[in-house]
């Protein structure tokens, strides 16, 4: 077999890497990349905090928020919901949902920690799961809503353009 030929059957595998993504269910998508995403936000928060030491930790966290809402953005709207433009409308309601998700996370914790005596840790798994849905179905239903189909007589209005 040439190294061609074996090039050649990289990109093809490849490809079919991508097409199978999209063949899998979109709630199973969102569940890989808000994990990576997690994991990502983590990260990027220990770099930035070796990086500038002098900084108090809110502003590390920050920007470490502000960095990762772009990557998280983009990974969702491509990789998940495959919508086509409306960036900034859709940006503007993923900060939206981000900023519900937290305060609903933090009331969360207040309620589990405080009144249900829940260990840490334990009760942000449970808000994570949580969360977790919650984020998926604002995401799907909010930001990211595609438009319904036409209805017979819109499309009928449209031959007319009528509809415009």
């Amino acid at each position: 077999m040439s190294i061609i030929s074996s090039l050649k059957n990289v990109f093809i595998k490849e490809k079919n890497i991508i097409d199978h993504w999209y063949d899998t269910p979109e709630s199973i998508r969102f569940t890989l990349l808000a994990s990576l995403n997690m994991g990502l936000r983590y990260v990027l928060f220990i770099v930035l905090s070796l990086l500038f030491s002098n900084l108090h930790y809110q502003v590390t966290l920050f920007l470490m928020w502000f960095i990762s809402s772009f990557i998280a953005f983009y990974s969702y709207k491509k990789l998940v919901f495959n919508t086509q433009g409306n960036h900034l409308k859709e940006y503007l309601k993923s900060i939206a949902i981000w900023t519900l998700s937290y305060i609903i996370n933090a009331g969360l914790l207040v309620v589990m920690i405080e009144h249900m005596q829940l260990n840490l840790y334990f009760a942000q798994t449970i808000a994570i799961g949580f969360l977790l849905i919650t984020n998926y179905l604002l995401f799907k239903h909010f930001a990211f809503r595609k438009p319904a189909p036409l209805r017979y007589w819109e499309k009928l209005l449209g031959i007319f353009d009528i509809n415009r």
